[in-house]
Parts: structure tokens; sequence; C-alpha cells
């Protein structure tokens, strides 16, 4: 984590939420939702994590730090952390995220997404909460945009079962008529340290895996696709932003800036000093053609922009995955044997 997060963060913008007050945290060992509790951890306030462990790493859960090892689908599971915790915000980032999988089980999507959120959101009035931060995909709820950047008020157009299920994710907190205060967070392509490129997800991660163990990178419709990508701290900083009481509404969190996916794999080589033929399949009718989000509303609503270039995201990323390449192979394996821990 940066130094400008956690503690740093508070002292600087102030803190929006009373540390005695609890913060819920579901998905907190994944990617994104481990870097939100490492600076909430780190502001000093009390977080609790709900997470069925099925892709993240406990070892990321900082000292201390409840965990509830539950699956979000098991409502009276879910009930029962929350009648011990009762906090007064939940953040909401347990989901399955494969635009691609999402195809291959999208019954399970719906499942964990949708009707996941449901069972958090009832919980969540069942225990009077006051706040609900739900991580949301501006990379898929929009599907093929109209014109770029992409705005809020874009008509929700999903192409895949995983941008249906996140759609129904927001229908749920937005028909609640103000009986909580809702903050919807839709991320671009987030990426960092953190991203294990053995979940299948993160092309950057990806790349540089394979491009560091030999491995035939992937480019689909030869890497034409158009993307938005935002570091990880910035995503984490929305998230603390969005704990100040009054803050709600919809906020694209990404760059504006659209990076080509070929683009990206030409400077990740650069970068990492390898080169290699990539192998080229058609592109997937699934996946959106071209994203990239309009972040002014985040910056008149909250006070938000990407602070992160991406040559400088790229950078600690690749030294990230480079260390976590050497480990797996000190350890014999190059599958997720060992889990990735944040530096």
């Amino acid at each position: 984590m940066t130094s400008r997060l956690g503690q740093a963060w508070s002292e600087e913008n102030g803190a929006g939420l009373h540390l005695s007050e609890r913060i819920l945290l579901t998905g907190g060992l994944g990617f994104i939702g481990s870097h939100v509790l490492q600076a909430y951890h780190a502001a000093g306030y009390h977080v609790a994590v709900l997470d069925d462990a099925s892709r993240g790493d406990v070892g990321n859960r900082p000292a201390g730090v409840p965990f509830y090892h539950v699956d979000v689908h098991d409502l009276e599971a879910v009930r029962n952390v929350f009648l011990r915790e009762r906090p007064s915000v939940v953040n909401h980032h347990a989901a399955l995220v494969s635009v691609r999988e999402s195809h291959l089980d999208a019954p399970r999507y719906w499942q964990v997404n949708a009707a996941g959120t449901a069972n958090i959101l009832r919980a969540s009035i069942e225990a009077g909460v006051r706040k609900f931060i739900l991580a949301s995909s501006g990379g898929a709820v929009y599907g093929n945009a109209l014109s770029l950047p992409v705005s809020e008020d874009h008509p929700l157009q999903p192409l895949s079962p995983y941008g249906e299920s996140k759609v129904e994710a927001e229908r749920l907190l937005t028909s609640l008529d103000g009986r909580l205060e809702v903050l919807i967070l839709r991320y671009g392509n987030v990426y960092g340290p953190g991203q294990d490129p053995e979940g299948g997800n993160g092309v950057v991660a990806i790349f540089a895996r394979d491009l560091l163990t030999g491995k035939a990178p992937v480019l689909y419709g030869e890497g034409a696709q158009l993307r938005d990508f935002v570091y990880v701290d910035d995503a984490v900083e929305a998230n603390q932003i969005g704990l100040r009481a009054g803050v709600t509404g919809t906020y694209n969190i990404a760059t504006s800036k659209g990076l080509r996916i070929r683009n990206v794999y030409d400077l990740i080589q650069e970068s990492l000093g390898v080169q290699a033929r990539p192998l080229l399949l058609p592109a997937n009718e699934f996946e959106v053609r071209e994203n990239v989000l309009d972040v002014s509303h985040a910056l008149a609503g909250l006070g938000w922009a990407p602070r992160t270039s991406f040559e400088e995201g790229l950078e600690k990323t690749l030294a990230w995955v480079r260390k976590l390449v050497e480990r797996r192979a000190v350890e014999g394996s190059g599958s997720a044997v060992s889990s990735p821990r944040l530096p």
C-alpha cells in the first residue's frame, strides 16, 4: 500500500466515519477488497471481513481483524454475522468477476452477484445499517457504448451474465427509496499488486506472468479492445471517500483514458525486456469492444480523481508479479499453490 492511504488519508482528508463505528467488508480477501481492508484497518476503523475464501488469501487479513468464512448466498449465516458485528457501514465487494467464466456458469454468477447482494442488503436493513457501498463494473454494465467516454447516465445494456448480475445488484440498491445511504462505484479495469494471474482475470498480471514463465500470451481479436485501466490504490481512495456521511450516488471510478490491449501487451514486453509472439484467437462476441469511462461526475460529486499514471502503476504491478513468479518457482509450482500476499 502507498503512504497516502490508510492513516495518512484520514489525516489529510478527515475521517468520514467515527472510529467507534463498525464496517463489514464482504469480499475482503479478494484483490480489490484486500486493499480496501488494509486501508480501512490502517486508518483505525473497526472492520470485519465476510468472505467464502474461494479466491482470496486469508494471509492478506491484518492481525486481529475478525474473519467470517461465509458464502453470501447463505442468508442465515449472513444474518448471524450481522448480529455479531452490528455494522453501521457495509462495503460489498464479494462477487464473481470473470466475463468469460460467467458464460460458462451463468446461474452461479446470478446466485453470488445478484441473490448474494440481495441477502447482504436484507441483512443490512434488518440490522439498521446506515450506509451501503457497492463495488460494480463500469466495464460490463454499459455494454457497447453509444459514444466514449461513457457517463453514468448511459443506458445499461450488458453483454454478459456477469454484467447482467451487476446491473441487478445495482437495481436492488436503487430501489430502496432512501432507507439507507447508497454509494455505487463502477470500476474500470482495476490492476495492481495483489491481482493473482492464476485467477484468470486481469490482463496486466496475466501477460506479465506468461512472459516471465515462457508461456505464450493470448490476444483475443488481436488485442484491439479498448479499456480504461485504473490503479488499485486509486480505487481504494474512492472507498475511503465513500465513508463520509451523505456521500451517495453512482460514480465511474476510472481514468477517462483508453488503452488498446495490444498496446498494453507491448508496454509490458518492453518493461520486462521479454519478447514473445502471442497466440491470436478470435474476439469474443460477449466482450465489450471499447470502454472508456467519464470520471467528471466523480470529480464533482466525490472530489475524486485518479492520481496514478498507467506507467507508474504498471511498474509497481510488474515488480510484484516478478516476485510472485520467483516465489512460486522456488516452491516448485507455477500454479496457485502459494497465494499472493500484498506488499
